[in-house]
């Protein structure tokens, strides 16, 4: 009688761990090398192709070589610049990820509401930085085999400051960290300046805060931002 297969032999038996690509954007040296070495010490992925980036930036050109199945792990600073849906009819660079169906992971420490918000925003899965090797080779294998990896976080419980936000506040907030004037959110976002001010008015009051830079530094704790270097634009 044949026993089932164990998670175990599913991710060392897997057919598609001879041509799965994997991109790690990670901007901490330590951290971006101890996943490239993770992810090779684990038989899954003896063959795959692994490159790493410091920057999106830096793996804009490899990027283009990314096929239907492989995965990119980025850090929040990556995502911010990588992520591929815009709204009102704005895209970015990097939309044709999207229809190669390339999954994107997170790697980095995030606050529930703020994770929520990014799988809406085409996040797949989340590890984070302080989680183990099987989980990343766990994470690796759902989402290049196009399921999501949602864990439960082992690290102690973080304030949701991003809880009480709209999707739409969110995608704000996101934008005035990057340094957008409510003109420019305007016409990423296809809104009305004066909608804009709205929403940034209301962004301060849900937050508590009386300037943006105060709602701006709440997001990059919330998100991890803080943790890591600042983003070049």
């Amino acid at each position: 009688m044949s026993r089932g297969l164990t998670v175990t032999d599913m991710i060392q038996t897997a057919p598609w761990a001879d041509r799965i690509g994997v991109f790690v954007i990670q901007s901490v040296p330590l951290l971006r090398r101890g996943i490239e070495s993770a992810l090779r010490e684990a038989p899954a992925f003896s063959q795959a192709l692994i490159r790493t980036f410091p920057t999106a930036e830096a793996a804009a050109s490899a990027l283009q070589d990314a096929r239907t199945g492989d995965v990119i792990l980025a850090d929040m600073p990556a995502w911010t610049v990588l992520r591929p849906a815009g709204t009102g009819g704005h895209k970015s660079a990097f939309a044709f990820l999207t229809d190669k169906k390339v999954a994107f992971g997170l790697v980095t420490s995030v606050d529930p509401a703020a994770l929520r918000l990014f799988r809406e925003q085409g996040v797949s899965g989340f590890m984070a930085p302080e989680a183990e090797a099987e989980a990343l080779v766990q994470l690796v294998t759902a989402l290049s085999e196009g399921r999501s990896f949602y864990p439960q976080a082992s690290s102690p419980k973080r304030a949701d400051v991003l809880a009480s936000l709209s999707n739409r506040q969110f995608q704000i907030l996101e934008l005035m960290t990057r340094g957008l004037l409510n003109k420019q959110i305007a016409w990423e976002l296809g809104l009305t300046e004066g909608t804009v001010k709205s929403h940034v008015s209301a962004i301060l009051d849900k937050l508590g805060c009386d300037r943006r830079t105060q709602a701006i530094t709440a997001y990059m704790k919330s998100t991890g931002l803080a943790a890591v270097p600042a983003m070049t634009m």
